[in-house]
């Protein structure tokens, strides 16, 4: 009996160990990149979020490498530009 709870804890236990690496992957860049545009330091940003600062810094290559998607391209603005100024001459 003693024997089979203490398995079965173990087998518990083991499962939790295993789960805990997946959750801890999971960082959420949006308020990372929030954090660093307030001024906060990736050390700091990571001992708050509980990360390591290698996911702090991949955050911030991944910010980096995405397109602005508040700023058009400047081909972008000009064709946006030119139907309005025909709408207006009509």
């Amino acid at each position: 009996m003693r024997t089979a709870l203490l398995s079965i804890t173990g087998a518990g236990f083991l499962l939790l160990v295993g789960a805990a690496p997946s959750f801890s992957s999971d960082v959420n860049c949006g308020i990372v990149m929030k954090s660093v545009k307030m001024g906060r330091s990736a050390q700091d940003i990571a001992e708050t979020m509980m990360i390591d600062t290698s996911d702090v810094e991949k955050c911030k290559a991944a910010a980096a490498a995405a397109p602005k998607d508040a700023q058009p391209a400047a081909g972008e603005k000009a064709a946006e530009k030119k139907p309005e100024a025909e709408s207006g001459a009509h």
